[in-house]
């Protein structure tokens, strides 16, 4: 089993039935947030299968005074390209009334910090292309635009 070192007062792995029940909940802002499709039993599925088995990704808590703001979903995969394991941050939300203040670049600086650990290369994230204030937020960061298009096949 993966161990991570909680980050003071911001961002900690979740673990809990009580975590997959607030990261559930923020998923669901979030999904309302830019209209994507929600299905409460296929997540709650797929929340599990990530806090039973680590090597598919990681759940990561936004704390503040102990109490979940955010979370940040991380996803693993592996390319020759980037020299081995790579993480995709495949969702990363902080709730309204929080943002703006700096959480979110603390929250990828510390995953960034966390690469070595969890064994990563590289770290990607996909923005929607509208989304100019989230891309200046990974760009501050030092995400870098690889101007490649995004295609997809889905069964």
């Amino acid at each position: 089993m993966e161990t991570h070192a909680p980050i003071p007062d911001l961002i900690r792995l979740a673990r809990t039935p009580a975590d997959a029940d607030a990261v559930l909940w923020m998923m669901e802002t979030f999904c309302r947030h830019f209209n994507y499709p929600f299905d409460r039993p296929l997540r709650q599925t797929l929340i599990r299968q990530v806090l039973e088995n680590p090597s598919l990704g990681s759940l990561w808590l936004v704390e503040l005074e102990n109490k979940p703001v955010g979370y940040a979903a991380l996803t693993y995969g592996f390319a020759y390209e980037f020299g081995g394991k790579t993480a995709l941050i495949d969702e990363l939300f902080i709730e309204e009334r929080h943002r703006g203040g700096g959480k979110g670049r603390q929250v990828l600086q510390n995953l960034q910090k966390a690469a070595d650990e969890l064994g990563v290369s590289v770290i990607l994230l996909q923005t929607e292309k509208y989304n100019t204030r989230a891309k200046l937020l990974y760009e501050s960061a030092g995400f870098v635009d690889q101007e490649r298009s995004t295609l997809m096949w889905k069964k």
